[in-house]
């Protein structure tokens, strides 16, 4: 009798050692091809890759992004003053510009969005007040349109912190 239970208790061993074996290898090889997947394909060519995060509506970002470039230009005819708070709303459209343009490009996977999108920004800032030089000056109490490098001085920290601001959002979302 002892020895029968013993048989059955070294053959219950046996199967228990051989059913924890497979499960460690079934473990080591999931993790081994888990790696091997992450690792082989580059993340273009994944079949379950996530497409870019808000590319639901992929228009949008680039809907506000020429909407704030309208703005931004508009602000070239309307003569401008130079007081404290107009000078922080100017600040903010530079803010909201590189926002957004960072966006479209971080959502199209383009390699320097960070340095196109301040690159652009100041081309666009200084394309305005380059843009004041051609247009007729006239006496005006508001303001004037006269080119200002101080508004251009500022269009830079905005569209940092903007395209720092996208930059991050882009980089929550995934």
């Amino acid at each position: 009798m002892n020895r029968q239970l013993k048989r059955a208790n070294e053959k219950s061993d046996r199967r228990r050692e051989r059913e924890q074996e497979r499960r460690k290898e079934q473990r080591r090889q999931s993790r081994v091809r888990v790696v091997k997947a992450e690792d082989s394909a580059p993340p273009e060519d994944k079949k379950d890759a996530r497409p870019a995060p808000g590319m639901r509506y992929p228009w949008m970002a680039g809907a506000y992004l020429l909407l704030v470039i309208g703005v931004i230009a508009a602000q070239a005819l309307v003569p401008q003053q130079t007081d404290p708070l107009s000078l922080v709303v100017h600040t903010l459209f530079y803010i909201i510009l590189g926002y957004f343009l960072s966006l479209w490009f971080y959502r199209r996977r383009v390699a320097q969005a960070l340095v196109l999108t301040i690159a652009g920004g100041m081309l666009l800032a200084f394309g305005v007040e380059g843009f004041k030089l051609v247009l007729p000056q006239g006496p005006s109490e508001a303001g004037s349109t006269e080119p200002n490098l101080l508004f251009t001085y500022l269009a830079l920290p905005g569209l940092v912190l903007g395209a720092w601001l996208g930059r991050f959002i882009f980089r929550r979302s995934e």
